[in-house]
């Protein structure tokens, strides 16, 4: 046996099995009778044989020091979602912050959850707030300190679904009569192009080809609170789009810039010349909605509304995707996969229509090579 045991009958625990980690560094543990030392210490090896030993003292980092480690080792992500994650370390450092990592338990999560939930955080904010839980575990089992993550198998609540509200062509005219003049074209492009509210506060003159009809999405306006917006990139890769402009939209940016001309190169700015902000547009936006096609209407259905003209006229699921920027076709359809039900009686119209090219309308003949 690599490791070794001592009998030191001076001791209160007389057998001291030993043996030296991955780093080096002698691990030992003393008990009351030979057996249960050679068992612990066979224990021991077969993990290192294994490839699965942590030291265990790498373990015994309290969570709140460590999920602070974790949350600066991640400088590259937005202001926005740096913030995201601080406000979820702080909703739960007092129910596990002081608690080693080695020593959290599923059990202990579960109950943390059920207390989130019983103290009036909403489905969304509760989810939220275990994920950032479980990747700092999931991030403590690559780091070696803990064998596996206690969250494992842990099931989060299931966010409410926002009700969208979609807007025909009329209304959306009426909504954009409705804003300042400065701002009505923002309302017309952001049914047009699908684009997110970072990605319109953010876009610059620079960004907008007029004579080749296109729309470069490269960046985002990021806002976090107690701090100044900045422009950054996009929410992801595939978030860097080039959006074809429909004339409309070329009209709205045609007419905007023509009449409040920005003195620097983001499109829509307040009248200071500043960052069109997320609150402050937001008191305009509710007194435009209000005066025009009532409440509930947030400035994001404009996004689900570009998305469901775009179902309605039969456009690809891949295209949508493309066109609003979804990570994968899968994002678009988990989202707007119950506006596509209907789609399935259009393909059935237009497989008639194929049918009568060859049978005549009101024929039906089995395919070429077919029979039953």
């Amino acid at each position: 046996m690599r490791g070794t045991i001592q009998h030191r009958p001076d001791r209160p625990a007389p057998w001291r099995a030993r043996y030296r980690g991955l780093d080096g560094r002698q691990q030992s543990k003393s008990f009351d009778r030979k057996i249960d030392a050679e068992r612990w210490l066979r224990a021991e090896l077969a993990k290192l044989d294994r490839g699965q030993w942590v030291d265990p003292d790498h373990g015994s980092i309290e969570w709140a020091v460590y999920s602070r480690q974790v949350i600066a080792d991640r400088p590259h992500l937005s202001a926005r979602t740096i913030e995201t994650d601080r406000l979820c370390h702080d909703r739960v450092k007092a129910w596990i912050g002081d608690t080693p990592l080695s020593r959290i338990t599923h059990e202990q999560l579960r109950r943390l959850m059920a207390e989130l939930t019983t103290g009036g955080y909403a489905p969304e904010t509760v989810a939220r707030t275990m994920r950032w839980v479980k990747l700092t575990l999931n991030q403590a089992v690559r780091d070696r300190r803990i064998l596996f993550s206690p969250g494992d198998g842990l099931r989060l609540p299931r966010p409410r679904r926002t009700e969208m509200r979609i807007l025909d062509a009329t209304q959306v005219n009426q909504l954009a009569t409705a804003l300042p003049d400065r701002y009505g074209s923002l309302a017309t492009v952001a049914a047009y192009t699908g684009l997110r509210w970072g990605e319109l506060a953010g876009l610059q003159r620079s960004n907008i080809d007029m004579q080749r009809r296109r729309l470069f999405v490269q960046s985002s306006l990021i806002e976090a609170s107690g701090q100044q917006p900045v422009l950054g990139s996009p929410k992801s890769t595939a978030s860097e789009r080039t959006i074809t402009l429909p004339q409309i939209a070329i009209d709205a940016f045609d007419r905007h810039l023509d009449e409040h001309a920005p003195s620097g190169t983001t499109v829509w700015t307040t009248e200071a010349g500043g960052f069109l902000r997320r609150g402050t547009f937001g008191r305009i936006w509710r007194e435009a909605v209000a005066q025009s096609v009532g409440t509930p209407c947030r400035i994001h259905d404009l996004r689900h509304t570009h998305a469901a003209w775009l179902i309605a006229a039969g456009e690809h699921p891949k295209s949508i995707q493309t066109r609003l920027g979804h990570s994968s076709i899968q994002v678009t359809i988990d989202r707007y996969g119950h506006l596509m039900d209907g789609l399935d009686h259009q393909t059935a119209a237009r497989l008639d229509a194929i049918a009568a090219t060859i049978c005549g309308p009101g024929v039906a003949q089995d395919p070429p090579g077919l029979s039953l």
